[in-house]
């Protein structure tokens, strides 16, 4: 699977769009531990190794002392490691055409 630069451009306007009305947003840019246990489908530990044994990417930030990171850095992640995803939050995901 690969990102789909033309689906991760229109969600970022999505999430751009969001931030300027009132109210929660309808799709976080950021994801933590837990989600990224739903989008690998991974034991709920795994994500916390990963992140102690250095596999996952440094965070980009912290939300109340929780580490986060952005959902294209997590996208990267999963293509350098040829990790599948099965959650795709932003549903920017592709086959790749060498796949199909």
């Amino acid at each position: 699977m690969k990102v789909s630069q033309a689906r991760l451009k229109a969600a970022a306007r999505k999430v751009s769009d969001n931030l300027t009305k009132p109210g929660p947003l309808d799709l976080p840019p950021v994801v933590g531990l837990k989600e990224i246990v739903r989008m690998f489908d991974v034991k709920d530990n795994t994500p916390y190794q990963w992140r102690s044994k250095g596999v996952l990417p440094k965070e980009d930030g912290e939300v109340s002392n929780n580490p986060v990171w952005k959902v294209t850095t997590i996208y990267q992640f999963a293509e350098d490691t040829k990790r599948t995803i099965v959650w795709d939050p932003w549903d920017v995901l592709v086959e790749d055409e060498a796949t199909q």
